[in-house]
């Protein structure tokens, strides 16, 4: 009777939370659909509030609400906040177009962190191609894990090396695989932030930073963020960001 009782259990949350998210998708699509026709009125501070109330609310937010959210932000002359909603979009939807948007606003705008070096373009035709990438190692990986097991099978004589090389490769795979997960950027909100050595208020002022440039996130230490700026290790505060992940 008990496990009847859970089985039941599982399946009303699951369809509880089915109805959750579809009514949420409806409620987000009335109000989409008031905020566009707002945005092409170019009525865009009220548009502007319904887009970041849909932002708040929802978990799965159209990414083109924040293409829209940039447009108005360079309406206004908030370049800054332009370019954090178009790295969100980016960061859903790796484009060209808006790679090179994000360089040009950088540029004129005197914001670092938005370069055409090999790192930015790394991560712009990873995270393009990162399904395709991942799984053609997947495909590898279950080639390899197959000989190996024919082998055994056969009783042939694999070295212990290929096994030591084959569970590496499992790792690196794994890590591979979460890369898009795990990478997260920080843009400056703040006009001007101190760096720290340490994640504390009490550490050592490391340097300063303004508004508008973006860094890369290491990790995270409570409300402190350890990021990476020409080149070293140092700490800023939560509160002095925007997380772009």
């Amino acid at each position: 009777m008990q496990i009847y009782f859970l089985n039941f259990l599982k399946i009303f949350f699951t369809f509880f939370l089915i109805f959750l998210q579809v009514t949420d998708s409806q409620g987000q699509t009335a109000l989409n659909k008031k905020a566009d026709s707002l945005f092409i009125q170019k009525k865009f501070d009220e548009a502007k509030n319904i887009y970041e109330k849909i932002i708040e609310n929802s978990q799965n937010v159209n990414p083109k609400i924040y293409l829209k959210l940039a447009n108005i932000s360079e309406t206004k002359g908030e370049f800054v906040k332009e370019l954090y909603y178009l790295n969100l979009y980016f960061f859903k939807q790796p484009n060209e177009k808006v790679f090179e948007k994000m360089y040009i606003v950088a540029t004129e705008n005197g914001f670092k962190g938005y370069e055409k070096n090999d790192l930015n373009y790394f991560l712009f035709y990873y995270s393009k191609y990162s399904n395709y990438v991942w799984v053609g190692f997947l495909l590898l990986g279950l080639y390899i894990f197959t000989v190996l097991m024919l082998k055994k099978k056969n009783q042939q004589f694999s070295p212990i090396s290929h096994k030591v090389i084959f569970i590496v490769y499992l790792f690196f795979l794994a890590g591979l695989i979460n890369l898009p997960n795990n990478y997260k950027s920080a843009i400056i909100k703040n006009e001007k932030v101190y760096l720290r050595d340490y994640p504390s208020a009490a550490s050592q002022i490391v340097g300063s930073i303004g508004e508008g440039n973006r860094l890369n996130v290491i990790r995270t230490d409570d409300i402190w963020y350890q990021v990476l700026w020409e080149g070293d290790f140092c700490y800023l505060k939560e509160s002095d960001i925007w997380l772009v992940k």
